[in-house]
């Protein structure tokens, strides 16, 4: 794998740039000669491979009171399986999978931006901590990123069709944090 950072850490203007370029694959080869293992004992992507991983994160401090926060994160998706056919049991369909092409699909990329902006205000000599309050959105622009995929019969075509779960929309958020 390869890792990228730039960093700014002085000035009004701080933040970081960060890349990751890697691989992680898995081999599992079968018990005996006879028997092939998963992918036919070819390697495979494990679940949690990320083969891109970039983040931008930018800090602006406007004045001692505010300060404006943005984060951006984009991940390939995860590898996954879809099925290449079903069969009928009971009334319910069950997906067939091809055993030779193990995690061969992947799911939609995943990508967000978060901002915030943070108030301190003047400290108040009479006090021993000090507070801040932090306005922030979760996913600004409402990505829907998939959790997960599932397979399902569309009832007036038949035709099986892909469902995506998706976790979080658009998060706002206030938060007082103090420090003493």
């Amino acid at each position: 794998g390869l890792e990228l950072l730039i960093k700014k850490n002085e000035g009004k203007l701080q933040g970081w740039i960060a890349y990751t370029l890697s691989r992680s694959e898995q081999l599992t080869p079968g018990r005996t000669a006879a028997e092939p293992g998963i992918n036919s004992g070819e390697w495979y992507s494990t679940p949690y491979d990320k083969t891109h991983d970039f983040s931008i994160n930018a800090s602006y401090q406007l004045s001692e009171k505010w300060k404006f926060n943005s984060n951006f994160v984009f991940q390939t998706g995860q590898p996954t399986n879809y099925p290449v056919g079903q069969y009928e049991v009971q009334g319910l369909n069950v997906p067939v999978y091809d055993d030779n092409k193990r995690n061969a699909d992947r799911l939609p990329a995943y990508h967000r931006l978060d901002i915030a902006a943070t108030l301190t205000p003047e400290k108040n000599k009479n006090r021993r901590w000090q507070g801040e309050w932090v306005f922030g959105i979760y996913n600004l622009y409402g990505r829907q990123n998939a959790a997960s995929l599932a397979f399902r019969q569309n009832k007036e075509t038949f035709k099986n069709e892909a469902v995506q779960t998706s976790i979080f929309g658009v998060v706002p958020s206030v938060t007082y944090n103090f420090k003493f």
